[in-house]
């Protein structure tokens, strides 16, 4: 018996001895200093404080580690440490979440994981999702969607400062929330006191809540001068954080087409005998058995008809911003598709899409366009909006240079914070060389004042048949060579805007005469003149006339003259372009040669004519110009070619 006591007492001294905490604090390679035995409860650990305060009492010992740079308290706060997941993680491309519905959108896998990624967090174990975020704020919305349900409080507050704790990017969206929730229950604390309540969530302390955010509600309601029933559906959409959202107009447009929606759906569902809750009731249950294969009844079935039906909401909701988006020529769309089965999309577009597009196009009329700080703010995000416009003024051209000019204006200076505003002036030089010369230069100018203001200067140049078109003169074409090289030198706007009309401005030379050097000549040659004359004559008699001469029996000659016969040939060509015969050959010599001649042989088709080859081509093309609209004879490398879709228009019919 007492060698039994005496072995004991040995034993439960070697085991007093190894789970001894020792006098540094905790054993080497503890994983929680705060756990002081494998048998004790683990517990929150509470902060400690470091002041640098003078007190009578001892001060605690403290961690060489820390450095107090100021008098004011530090605290250490103790973070959970998530555990790796036995299997691989299933792979969620990031994307931003807005609402739990953003689960829909996930495979088969991914909500399997997401189940049991959600049934730990519950249980207090927290898994390593390796990065995937979007599991952490799809439970982010599910645990807010909950608490409507329990309406607790207390135990929100623990949710969401464990998941801030854990997946730190959640603070900040999880401190908004929360803190929105606890001024609808009248229980709004000052950010100080939360912050002593809530140390490890670290709400405040380098977050900086976006009040704009989550109190977004109450901003429109005043500034809509929403009605409570009105409010309400708001209630039922979150934030949608994005570029175009952000605009303040925009947002204000959104919601107005998102309110109007909903009214005008239930008035339809009315005249047809049915509510907007009961459709949305109807479609949410298939989702939940076809979806889900939840059990009618069942506790998940209860909690995923509501949240659906709650859903469908935010959907419309979404649905309408890109209804805003395309009515204000804002190209880039948000992702409205589901996941849902073919069954499901069915019943979906014939019960409730289909009402909304109807629905849309005279909404839309209650919606008033964009303001001028709109404008540019959306011209600035979506560099191509402009094309859209630019179609406009284009299409609906009335032959008014000045004003079409003025528009083009109009619209650059709406674009002044676009990177690729001028491109909306060069387009418009190629536009007017067709119709104002003068113009296409002036907007030419305008192209090259934002060219020269951009990152880098393109310096894009006319193409080599706009530039003949625009000059017919090497004389023009030289003078408008100067006045830009002027302007890219002393940038002065005006100056080289009002030298434009000087290029195509007449130039005209005096000449002075001397008249008696005149007269002296006129009476010096004034015999040759007369003779000129006579042979002239002589020779006008012979080109005219045919002459027969024929000797009678009388010895007499008999003079028979008769005009000569003029044949008139039918032309090819339209009469209205009144084409010279020179000009006419010059065509049947292109349709010749299957519409390609090089140029070399046009010199010498010309030479043999007596013109030259330049003065040719130009004169048949500022000839068929006003008919045709472009050139009919162009330049390629060596040869000129003429378009056969153009020689057919010139022709007879």
């Amino acid at each position: 018996m007492m060698i039994t006591i005496f072995i004991t007492g040995i034993i439960i001294y070697i085991i007093y001895s190894i789970t001894k905490p020792s006098k540094s604090g905790h054993k080497t390679g503890a994983s929680n200093p705060y756990v002081n035995s494998p048998s004790e409860k683990r517990r929150e650990p509470k902060p400690f404080t470091i002041s640098t305060q003078t007190s009578s009492t001892k001060k605690p010992q403290r961690d060489a580690s820390i450095i107090d740079v100021t008098n004011y308290s530090t605290t250490i706060s103790h973070f959970e440490s998530t555990k790796k997941y036995h299997k691989e993680v299933p792979y969620w491309r990031h994307q931003y979440v807005y609402s739990y519905q953003e689960i829909n959108a996930a495979t088969d896998e991914q909500k399997s994981f997401y189940k049991i990624f959600k049934t730990k967090f519950l249980a207090g174990e927290y898994l390593d999702v390796e990065g995937n975020s979007n599991y952490y704020f799809i439970l982010l919305f599910d645990l807010l969607n909950e608490f409507e349900s329990h309406k607790d409080l207390t135990t929100l507050t623990k949710q969401l400062k464990d998941l801030g704790i854990n997946y730190p990017k959640t603070k900040s969206y999880a401190a908004s929330f929360l803190a929105k929730k606890r001024e609808a229950s009248g229980r709004s604390i000052d950010s100080y006191t939360f912050e002593r309540n809530n140390r490890d969530f670290s709400f405040f302390q380098g977050n900086t809540i976006d009040y704009q955010t989550y109190d977004w509600r109450k901003r429109y309601k005043t500034l809509l001068k929403l009605s409570s029933e009105e409010e309400k559906l708001l209630e039922k959409v979150w934030y949608q954080s994005n570029n175009f959202f952000n605009i303040d107009y925009c947002c204000r447009s959104i919601l107005k087409l998102f309110i109007h929606t909903i009214e005008g759906l239930k008035e339809q569902y009315l005249q047809e005998g049915t509510t907007l809750e009961s459709q949305f009731l109807f479609v949410a249950d298939i989702i939940a058995k076809k979806n889900y294969n939840y059990r009618r009844g069942s506790q998940n079935y209860k909690y995923c008809i509501e949240n659906v039906s709650n859903d469908f909401h935010l959907y419309l909701f979404k649905y309408c911003e890109n209804a805003i988006r395309e009515y204000y020529g804002h190209k880039r769309k948000i992702n409205v598709e589901t996941n849902y089965t073919q069954e499901i999309e069915t019943e979906l577009n014939a019960r409730i899409i289909s009402k909304v597009k109807e629905l849309l196009p005279d909404l839309l009329k209650q919606i008033p366009l964009p303001d001028e700080a709109t404008d540019i703010e959306l011209y600035a995000q979506n560099t191509n909006r402009w094309k859209i416009k630019f179609e406009e003024l284009s299409t609906n051209y009335n032959g008014n240079p000045n004003e079409f000019t003025e528009s083009v204006i109009a619209l650059g200076n709406l674009n002044i914070r676009n990177p690729s505003v001028e491109n909306i002036f060069f387009e418009a030089s190629k536009f007017m060389a067709k119709h104002d010369k003068e113009k296409s230069l002036y907007l030419y100018i305008y192209y090259l004042y934002y060219d020269l203001k951009s990152e880098t200067f393109d310096n894009k140049q006319l193409t080599k048949t706009i530039q003949k078109n625009l000059f017919k003169t090497e004389e023009q074409l030289k003078y408008f060579e100067v006045i830009v090289q002027e302007f890219v030198n002393d940038k002065d706007l005006n100056k080289a805007l009002s030298s434009i009309s000087k290029v195509y401005a007449v130039k005209r030379k005096k000449i002075k005469l001397d008249e008696e050097t005149i007269q002296q000549v006129q009476q010096q040659h004034s015999g040759t003149v007369e003779l000129l004359n006579e042979y002239l004559r002589d020779d006008y008699s012979e080109d005219t006339t045919d002459t027969l001469i024929e000797e009678s029996n009388d010895t007499e000659i008999e003079l028979i003259v008769s005009q000569e016969k003029t044949e008139i040939s039918q032309s090819i060509f339209l009469e209205e372009l009144s084409l010279k015969p020179i000009q006419t050959k010059t065509l049947e010599l292109f349709a010749k040669n299957n519409f390609v001649i090089a140029q070399s042989e046009i010199e010498v088709f010309a030479k043999s004519n007596g013109v030259f080859k330049n003065q040719l081509i130009d004169s048949i093309n500022d000839t068929c110009y006003e008919h045709l609209d472009d050139l009919l004879i162009e330049e390629d490398d060596d040869d000129y070619t003429i378009n056969t879709t153009y020689y057919q228009r010139i022709l007879t019919q």
